[in-house]
């Protein structure tokens, strides 16, 4: 069976864009399995576009071909490549840091060779790659018209453009880490802290933690919250730290929007690296 090809984009569901893609794919070979990851990544926001693309990833065939565009510099000198994972699957998007999240699996990146692997007719188009490179740079690779090395050069994986990727730490009994997404659909805040990382720090699940989320400095907010497996143990209104699918935990409003209750300024952030948060048993000074 041919690999799939996964779309993933910031086009929005309103306009025609991810049809023209998936079109490409079609008219290309009609027999490949085309399925829609997100379309609703925020604007421009490469970030969280990669993030949604590494927290999918593993839930994947091995082998899948993704296509990922939140490109800003779309026209541009930035370059267009496709990198082959670990588990042989290919991610073909710009190389703008969207692949920051899952650098590590990386184990080779090609630029794409757009005097081979471009819709033809449209040289003279500049602002839809997405079409017009990736999702035929796609579909040529999931068909078998090209292998990978068919995509174009290959180049050094460490000259790709990164983001900033957070961690977390423990200092003084006190887990440390920053905000990683915020304002999804149900707005929790996603933080670079493990579930097991609260446990770590002497926080049981069902009892209670601080949450502290600074700026630059300046303390935001700092309120205690339930730890617990999921919202649903807490009162509809009421916040809680809790586990995530995704291992790491969250904040969230049981049956709420956290960020337009509580922190409505991280809807607006681009750059999470700026929200630091430390977490401690409830009723302990942060310092």
């Amino acid at each position: 069976m041919k690999p799939c090809i996964v779309l993933q984009s910031d086009f929005g569901i309103s306009t025609g864009l991810p049809a023209s893609m998936t079109a490409v794919i079609v008219k290309t070979d009609p027999e490949i399995r085309i399925y829609d990851l997100c379309h609703e990544v925020r604007q421009f926001d490469i970030q969280r576009g990669g993030k949604i693309l590494a927290s999918t990833f593993p839930y994947w065939p091995d082998g899948t071909v993704f296509v990922s565009v939140v490109d800003p510099g779309v026209g541009t000198l930035r370059r267009s490549c496709a990198a082959l994972m670990d588990n042989g699957s290919v991610v073909i998007t710009p190389d703008n840091g969207t692949l920051s999240y899952l650098y590590d699996r990386i184990t080779e990146v090609r630029q794409i060779d757009e005097t081979v692997n471009r819709l033809p007719g449209s040289d003279s188009h500049h602002t839809f790659h997405g079409r017009d490179v990736y999702a035929y740079t796609a579909a040529r690779l999931a068909s078998g018209i090209i292998d990978f090395a068919g995509v174009g050069p290959v180049y050094d994986k460490t000259e790709m453009v990164r983001f900033h990727v957070p961690e977390a730490t423990v200092i003084n009994g006190r887990a440390v880490g920053e905000v990683t997404d915020a304002g999804d659909h149900f707005g929790n805040v996603g933080i670079s802290i493990p579930n097991e990382m609260i446990k770590e720090i002497g926080i049981n699940t069902g009892e209670y933690a601080r949450v502290i989320i600074e700026k630059q400095g300046s303390v935001l907010y700092d309120k205690e919250m339930m730890f617990h497996k999921s919202f649903g143990w807490v009162k509809p209104g009421e916040a809680i730290l809790n586990e995530c699918s995704n291992d790491y935990v969250e904040i969230s409003i049981n049956q709420g929007s956290f960020c337009e209750t509580e922190l409505p300024e991280l809807l607006s952030a681009y750059d999470f690296s700026e929200y630091k948060v430390t977490i401690l048993p409830a009723g302990k000074e942060k310092e």
